[in-house]
């Protein structure tokens, strides 16, 4: 016991708890283990100031902390900003039994669950466990720390060939990282071996998450659609369907697995984000828009609540507001402006005026005001000069600079936001799996601008002028702010003895998209030509 009492006597612990009871209650408990150094928090905000001044070695946190950031979205921070060493033990306490993740220990997840309410011994036990796996497998997790997962895996070897006690934590460690370092044969090899040691849940479901990067869909499938029948493996092999699916390049399966998990998990905001992700490439944009409102009380307190979460729902609006009649759209585009109020209270301007540009110009386009949204686009490149850019915002210029027919801007960002979902994880995929729906559905409209726009200069090339007009009037019906389009339309125009009312204010919306556009040099004498034939 003394022993103990001086091995604690130098660590330092905190607690982070909202109750000035529990927190007391800790203490003394704390006290009694042999604790000499003991920090209290009440909230997350304060937690994150002491863990800014001191690496502790224990940190024990209630689920729960009130109004603000609960316990799991301070340990989120704590990863993201790099404040745990890597032998830190983080412990969550709650009242609620609370799902410990299966597969993901490289991640560095919380250490243990503490279900309240529970004794001193109870405590010291659960600490002691935590800290040993922790010291065994240090210099494992120091590697992982700096990224070196190939010094990782000869650190967990070290472990095993030891005969350590703690030498199948080191090969559930191992197998991870073989599969972070793309070595599946090997992975595979490992989860086979823990299996036959005993039926673990985590080295089934690494054996499913390894055939899925083996490229055996099928034997991943089964396995998978089997471990989300059991309540311990259900989320993550839910998680790990959606990503089978999405590789797979099946929305629609996708969509389906990610919405039984979502439903279980409502706080858990890339899974959300991901649910929403793929009901607009299923074409299910009332429940993207429901999604992302659900996610702006999600994120409060979090690392996400951030004006480009806030944006998403503006964006979601605005897919919505693209396919509804003119009344709905423009109850959605009233709801959408004063939404956009709201995040001008949150945030300041400076840091989201660039991404806010854009979804203004793309309510432009939805009002007809072309000539407003390329003045709009323009202003956001200027502002968004050396500013980051979210994968979602990318996407979003993206899409408006297609409405507005300014192709080569479109490519750009489709090509910048390629590079950005390289990376493996189910966010980055069911981005890219978006970012291909939307290239497939604009090669498809370029495709029908191409046909319209022939067929108008075969009628054109025959005389047939009013066809002309027509064939060149539905491509801008397409892409209405496209000046090469326009140019045609106002060239076929210009052979009509006389234009009556409709077709002069046509002719004059051409000029107009052409003065706000960017006609090619090369096009502007046939343009100053086509203007003095014109009697408008």
């Amino acid at each position: 016991m003394t022993s103990r009492r001086s091995f604690y006597k130098n660590k330092t612990v905190l607690v982070v708890d909202d109750s000035d009871q529990i927190r007391s209650y800790f203490k003394s408990m704390l006290l009694l283990i042999g604790f000499d150094d003991v920090t209290l928090a009440r909230d997350a905000d304060m937690a994150l100031s002491c863990c800014r001044r001191i690496p502790f070695d224990f940190i024990l946190c209630d689920f729960h902390l009130g109004s603000g950031r609960d316990g799991y979205q301070l340990f989120e921070i704590l990863r993201n900003e790099q404040l745990l060493k890597p032998e830190c033990c983080f412990l969550v306490v709650s009242a609620e039994r609370q799902r410990q993740a299966i597969y993901g220990i490289i991640e560095f997840q919380p250490d243990d669950y503490l279900l309240k309410p529970f004794s001193y011994a109870e405590l010291e036990r659960r600490i002691t466990r935590a800290y040993h796996i922790k010291q065994a497998l240090k210099l494992a997790y120091q590697a992982i720390h700096q990224r070196d997962f190939a010094d990782a895996v000869l650190a967990c070897d070290h472990v095993v060939d030891h005969r350590s006690q703690y030498a199948m934590h080191a090969t559930r460690l191992k197998a991870e990282l073989l599969v972070r370092l793309e070595r599946f044969d090997e992975a595979e090899q490992l989860y086979q071996w823990a299996l036959t040691v005993r039926d673990f849940a985590w080295a089934r479901l690494g054996l499913a998450v390894t055939y899925g990067y083996q490229g055996r869909s099928n034997e991943a499938e089964a396995l998978l659609q089997e471990l989300s029948g059991q309540a311990e493996t259900r989320i993550e092999a839910l998680d790990w369907l959606t990503r089978l699916y999405i590789s797979q390049q099946n929305p629609t399966a996708a969509l389906t697995a990610v919405e039984q998990v979502a439903k279980s998990s409502p706080r858990n905001y890339l899974r959300q984000h991901v649910l929403a992700t793929l009901a607009v490439i299923e074409n299910r944009k009332d429940l993207s828009v429901q999604v992302h409102q659900r996610l702006l009380n999600a994120a409060r307190y979090s690392m996400y609540d951030t004006a480009d979460n806030m944006l998403n729902f503006a964006r979601a609006l605005i897919e919505q507001a693209k396919d509804q009649d003119p009344k709905a759209r423009k109850e959605t585009l009233q709801r959408l402006e004063s939404f956009l109020m709201t995040i001008k209270k949150r945030f300041h301007p400076a840091s989201f005026e660039h991404d806010r540009l854009v979804v203004d110009a793309r309510i432009a386009m939805l009002e007809g005001r072309t000539k407003d949204a390329l003045q709009l686009l323009e202003h956001s490149e200027q502002l968004s000069l050396e500013k980051h850019l979210s994968p979602a915002g990318m996407l979003d210029r993206a899409r408006a600079y297609f409405e507005t027919g300014n192709l080569a801007m479109c490519d750009h960002y489709m090509g910048a936001l390629s590079a950005l979902t390289q990376d493996d994880n189910l966010y980055c995929s069911a981005i890219g799996l978006m970012m291909q729906h939307e290239q497939k559905k604009h090669q498809e409209l370029r495709q029908q601008l191409m046909d319209r726009n022939a067929a108008g200069m075969q009628a054109y090339g025959s005389g047939d002028f009013s066809m002309a007009i027509d064939y060149f009037r539905t491509a801008l019906e397409s892409m209405p702010a496209n000046v090469n389009i326009a140019l045609n339309l106002l060239q076929a125009l210009s052979m009509r003895d006389g234009l009556n009312s409709d077709l002069t204010a046509l002719a004059r919306h051409c000029i107009s998209l052409i003065k706000a556009g960017q006609l090619p040099a090369d096009q502007q004498k046939r343009y100053q030509v086509l203007l003095s034939h014109l009697d408008l």
